[in-house]
């Protein structure tokens, strides 16, 4: 057998390719949000629900992912996944009208939704709990090549071709990914996990997808602050409804047992309160230096592309820091350096040099990757082996939830200083500044969650 087939190597590589095709998918599309958004007709601050469309797909299909799984096999789910991905890029290129992306972004989303959390279960199942930081790292620092590419892709492509082929430069890896699966993957027998919470997925989904379609609508410039406030309220129901209806069924579509675990709850809440900040960074810069500055896409794109050389570089320090000095510590420390490095942005102007943004991009990259290292592995420390597969799924729906929420916050604070600074609907350098400075602060403040963590906490993950 060849030495790339051995299972330590084809593996992890499957699961790269499935990151990689998301990597590129959702970092082309930030830098053609202004081609789109003339091409659509529509504002570009608008356009960020074709963003928030996908990820919402994301949160809501992923809590079902390792039901799915253990129901039909890693496998079987895996290959479907990757299909219904790359298929649905290829319909992405050929959307006419904002409404038909946002329909196929979804539909993009829910193959999405299985690729990443059952690609991490079938690492978890073959290498072991223990190794999965190690297993992950290499995923994540294949797949940050399509960090690193999808900006300088995305804008290559808008300014010499049109920005329809950018949802199509996944297909040839998709087709790489499932040929690569068919061949190598076993598949896990088919187990008989515990019913389908049906009614449980129907009220915590519509909770998620109302809670961020109010989000998004506070934001936009044709929605009524009244309504938006109103589809706020509806999915505050929802989710007291799920909590009602979740106590009375023995298997519950998000399991509360878990909640019990100190560093799985540290975890969730650090993910979701810190992502509100410095998620929205990817959706902000792109605007900034495109509508702002006046820099085309394709070098747009190319000064955002650093951020993914620090993804690379920072993974192999990762877990020797960690190692010094634990979870805890390591995560109060980075949680503030990542609030810094997004102001850091702040110092973008018409005169600053494009070196000295590809910096800022970097710094912000480096810093970044090390914190979702650290909130992505912890929640799995006190896990035991048969809540796996529904540890993998809520945090998989955990990252794209907050993914999203960043996007619309950020989009809420663009929106609200520019009706403070200028009366209307207008990016300027000053509303960007101040987006910059609130979701850093928010970052920043998001770090005294980390305080409830104790000293040992997580030491299992790093042995």
């Amino acid at each position: 057998m060849s030495k790339f087939l051995l299972p330590e190597r084809i593996i992890p590589f499957i699961v790269s390719l499935s990151f990689f095709m998301e990597a590129v998918d959702s970092t082309v599309i930030n830098t053609a949000i202004p081609a789109i958004s003339r091409s659509l007709n529509v504002d570009p601050v608008d356009l960020k629900v074709a963003l928030i469309s996908y990820l919402l797909s994301l949160a809501i299909f992923i809590p079902i992912s390792g039901w799915l799984a253990d129901k039909y096999g890693d496998k079987r789910v895996l290959m479907t996944a990757l299909s219904i991905f790359t298929l649905s890029s290829l319909w992405c290129g050929f959307a006419q009208n904002l409404p038909s992306l946002v329909v196929a972004r979804f539909i993009q989303g829910f193959g999405g939704a299985l690729t990443l959390p059952v690609g991490r279960l079938i690492i978890i199942r073959t290498f072991g709990q223990k190794n999965l930081f190690i297993m992950m790292n290499r995923v994540i620092i294949v797949g940050s090549l399509g960090m690193m590419l999808g900006p300088a892709i995305g804008g290559f492509i808008t300014n010499f071709f049109s920005w329809h082929w950018i949802f199509w430069v996944n297909i040839p890896v998709g087709i790489l990914a499932i040929g690569l699966a068919g061949y190598s993957l076993k598949n896990s027998s088919p187990q008989k996990p515990a019913p389908l919470d049906k009614v449980g997925f129907v009220l915590f989904g519509g909770a998620l997808a109302t809670f961020t379609s109010g989000l998004s609508a506070l934001s936009q410039t044709t929605v009524d602050f009244s309504l938006a406030i109103g589809i706020i309220l509806v999915s505050a129901l929802l989710f007291i409804l799920y909590i009602l209806h979740s106590r009375h069924v023995p298997h519950p579509i998000i399991k509360r047992s878990l909640f019990k675990l100190r560093t799985f709850q540290v975890s969730v809440t650090g993910n979701l309160i810190s992502r509100l900040g410095f998620a929205g960074v990817p959706f902000i810069i792109p605007l900034f230096l495109q509508i702002v500055l006046g820099y085309s896409p394709e070098w747009s794109g190319l000064m955002i592309s650093p951020m993914a050389i620090g993804i690379i570089l920072s993974k192999p320090i990762t877990l020797p820091l960690l190692q010094s000095f634990g979870y805890k510590n390591l995560l109060l420390v980075n949680t503030c350096l990542t609030g810094i490095a997004v102001w850091l942005l702040m110092f973008i102007n018409i005169h600053t040099s494009p070196y000295a943004i590809a910096f800022f991009m970097f710094v912000y990259g480096f810093i970044v990757t090390i914190e979702y290292s650290l909130l992505n592995s912890l929640i799995f420390a006190e896990v035991s082996a048969q809540e796996l597969s529904a540890t993998s799924s809520i945090t998989s729906t955990i990252q794209q939830l907050s993914q999203s929420f960043g996007v619309a916050v950020s989009a809420i604070f663009i929106r609200l200083y520019s009706s403070l600074y200028s009366g209307q609907a207008e990016i300027t350098a000053t509303t960007i500044h101040l987006t910059l400075f609130s979701v850093g602060l928010l970052t920043i403040l998001s770090a005294t969650i980390f305080l409830k963590l104790k000293a040992g906490d997580g030491h299992q993950m790093i042995r």
